[in-house]
């Protein structure tokens, strides 16, 4: 595979709108992009991924979604529960998405849009098994307090746009624990909440307390989005695929997650693997568009790598980035919206290899389009989670946001003014330009500046932490409303009464 990185970084000239914002009329603006796939590669992807659909097809498990696609003109196998999806369909469902799509939050200043040429979002990783001790390095099953602690520092940091829950609650009933967690989540944290939804049973309770939050219906505000994990190779799951359905129809965003392993689930090449996450993501987005015709979806490839050796999950080799790189240049010139990888990778503790891997995979995954970001928070494969990893992330994605911003390069921002008056041999610091632009400098909150002094007798990891916790005791997450936290509570108490 030919690559074309970062020889293509480029500066765009008057093109208009470019991530975001509106270039200013007889302006440039330079904008950090690449291009990863030439024209042809691209192609030869689309190609064989829609042959892949066409001839080998793909699992549904659900009766209802075979007969969506039976009805669209697929060609169904009963018995296997398939079906081989004609590209013609593909291509028209695909055309009916969305380009943008509104993550909306409980507190309307956290609304975010994913999209559409709206700014790079950022979001945490989810469903984490354990909490990581930072102080001690031991860890243990996250539980329900855990749950809130996390919750409450990510609404507390303003680089984290919309959250994932990020620990799974091990002390909650798992009867009820799928909606405990949303209404943790909700109290907890003011802005945008994704999760799974892992059966048909809790979508009408879920959508109730939901709309309650939201004071309107999902169509209208979605202060939730729907994660929908396929199952690699080339099926769907038989439980979560007819709760999606029903969600998509209430109006609650999808988000199209492929996790496939190269080596196990999926080939073991960067190529291939992209061609079942391609395929799984098309194939949903036929299901998706099907029930729910311009229900608003987001494609989240996250294809991985798996440790022949030991079994395990891999998330951040060099291998996995050009598969991600592939899917999101693939989906982009599809017209979806995309979610990328970013902090989460297989560093076990908030260390140099957690930054690197974090840093990595985040700046190529935007550079090449991705629209908003998943995993901060997360260590290990992200089978922990860590509140030093959660600042130290924040600080980073601070860093990131900056230097994906369009930056003016003409004869304004020059200012060719200031070096008249200054001259040869002078200084800037009174010039007024430089009060005013000093303002506009990122800072980071805990990764080092100043003397060295100043930062001796503790570590990095020790100031993050010391962050997290000066946050979680000052901030205040804003309160819901009283007779919202009753109705939550009494939907929560009926669903376990009924299904006892």
């Amino acid at each position: 595979m030919v690559l074309h990185v970062l020889n293509n970084m480029v500066h765009s000239r008057d093109t208009g709108p470019s991530r975001g914002r509106e270039a200013r009329k007889g302006s440039s603006v330079a904008t950090a992009k690449i291009t990863y796939l030439s024209a042809t590669e691209r192609a030869e992807l689309v190609e064989q991924t829609f042959t892949v659909l066409e001839d080998v097809g793909v699992t549904f498990n659900a009766a209802e979604a075979l007969d969506l696609v039976a009805e669209a003109g697929a060609i169904i196998d009963r018995g296997t529960s398939s079906a081989r999806l004609p590209r013609e369909l593909v291509k028209r469902c695909l055309a009916l998405a969305p380009g943008q799509v509104l993550l909306a939050a409980r507190d309307p200043r956290n609304d975010v849009l994913v999209g559409g040429g709206a700014p790079l979002s950022v979001t945490s990783g989810g469903t984490a098994t354990y909490m990581l001790d930072d102080a001690t390095g031991e860890r243990r099953a996250g539980a329900a307090d855990d749950l809130r602690t996390v919750m409450r520092l990510f609404d507390a940091l303003p680089e984290i746009d919309y959250v994932w829950p990020t620990i799974s609650a091990r002390d909650l009933d798992p009867l009820t624990a799928n909606l405990e967690i949303e209404a943790i989540s909700l109290r907890s944290c003011a802005k945008h909440v994704q999760d799974e939804v892992r059966s048909i049973e809790y979508v009408a309770p879920l959508l109730d307390m939901l709309e309650a939050v939201a004071g309107a219906p999902m169509s209208e505000r979605p202060v939730f989005s729907a994660i929908n994990c396929t199952i690699a190779p080339l099926s769907h799951d038989a439980e979560m695929t007819p709760a999606s359905i029903a969600l998509a129809r209430a109006g609650v965003p999808i988000v199209i997650m492929p996790m496939p392993l190269m080596g196990t689930t999926a080939p073991l090449s960067a190529a291939g693997v992209t061609v079942i996450t391609l395929a799984e993501i098309a194939s949903a987005v036929v299901l998706f568009q099907l029930a729910a015709p311009g229900c608003p979806l987001i494609a989240a490839p996250e294809p991985a790598l798996a440790d022949l050796r030991s079994g395990l999950y891999l998330s951040a080799p060099p291998e996995v980035a050009f598969a991600a790189l592939a899917c999101i240049d693939v989906l982009k010139s599809w017209g979806l919206p995309v979610q990328g990888g970013s902090f989460g990778g297989d560093a076990k503790a908030a260390d140099f290899q957690d930054g690197l891997e974090g840093a990595f995979h985040g700046l190529l995954d935007s550079l090449c389009g991705a629209d908003t970001l998943v995993g901060l928070g997360e260590l290990d494969g992200a089978q922990a989670v860590s509140l030093t990893a959660i600042v130290l992330h924040a600080d980073a994605t601070g860093m990131l946001k900056k230097a994906l911003r369009d930056t003016p390069f003409d004869s304004a921002s020059m200012l060719i003014d200031d070096i008249r008056a200054v001259g040869p041999g002078g200084h800037y610091l009174a010039c007024r330009s430089t009060r005013e632009r000093a303002r506009d400098a990122w800072q980071p909150a805990v990764l080092r500046r100043g003397s060295f002094e100043s930062h001796r007798g503790t570590t990095l990891v020790e100031d993050a932490l010391a962050r997290a916790h000066h946050l979680l005791a000052t901030h205040e997450v804003l309160p819901m409303a009283a007779d919202v936290e009753r109705h939550i509570d009494s939907v929560i108490a009926g669903f376990a009464a009924a299904h006892a």
